[in-house]
């Protein structure tokens, strides 16, 4: 896990903005499960696409694109029918757990969406955030292959690009922006994106239109620390 920081400079009047958002970056490494993971997310497309549309949420893409159906699925669900989904789960606890250490910020019981994005040559994703209100925490995305892509995220006058890399996943408050440009690969583009909840008091049901499921609890956590 690496840890990078988007930060303003001193600000020189009362009225000067001032942030620090922190920016966690890691990489799992079972190439053979990502792979696995991406084959199967492929053959899913269709089923997806006969969900309701939920909304674009900013990023431009359209009706005939998984995109727009987050929420109304839970990517962890489809474990049962590949099982190295679970696997996944357990690396992005591990990591989200190194994250808020190296960050000095305390750990909650969290809830989780995930969804998938498939975009293929000629697409882009458009700039936009998850959350950006009194209660907003973390959202991520993940690459599952070595892309000839970045995705930037932007804050204030401040932006960072990184290269979208295969098991590359990034941590960041969900109120940075962030986008892709056109895409010009010739492999469909598979990625994952997840928000993450705080869910204790007054947190509890904001989430609630939109299919989530346990991330973290008092359990998990004491397992990660032992």
């Amino acid at each position: 896990m690496r840890l990078i920081r988007m930060k303003s400079a001193q600000a020189m009047s009362p009225y000067a903005p001032s942030w620090d958002a922190a920016i966690g970056i890691d990489q799992w490494q079972n190439t053979k499960k990502i792979d696995t993971i991406r084959n199967f997310l492929l053959s899913k497309e269709e089923d997806i696409l006969k969900l309701d549309v939920q909304n674009s949420a900013g990023t431009g893409l359209g009706k005939e694109d998984v995109t727009t159906r987050f929420g109304k699925y839970n990517l962890f669900d489809f474990a049962n029918e590949c099982p190295e989904i679970n696997d996944l789960l357990n690396f992005l606890r591990k990591s989200w757990h190194e994250f808020i250490t190296l960050d000095f910020t305390h750990p909650y019981p969290i809830q989780l969406t995930c969804w998938y994005n498939i975009i293929r040559k000629g697409q882009e994703i458009k700039i936009h955030r998850h959350c950006a209100g009194e209660m907003t925490y973390l959202s991520g995305n993940m690459h599952l292959d070595d892309y000839e892509s970045k995705t930037t995220y932007e804050h204030m006058e401040m932006s960072l690009s990184l290269s979208n890399v295969k098991g590359g996943v990034t941590f960041f408050p969900g109120y940075i922006e962030h986008y892709v440009p056109i895409y010009d690969g010739d492999e469909p583009r598979v990625s994952l994106a997840f928000d993450l909840y705080i869910y204790l008091p007054p947190f509890m049901g904001i989430q609630d239109h939109l299919e989530h499921r346990k991330f973290m609890d008092n359990e998990i956590i004491q397992n990660l620390n032992g």
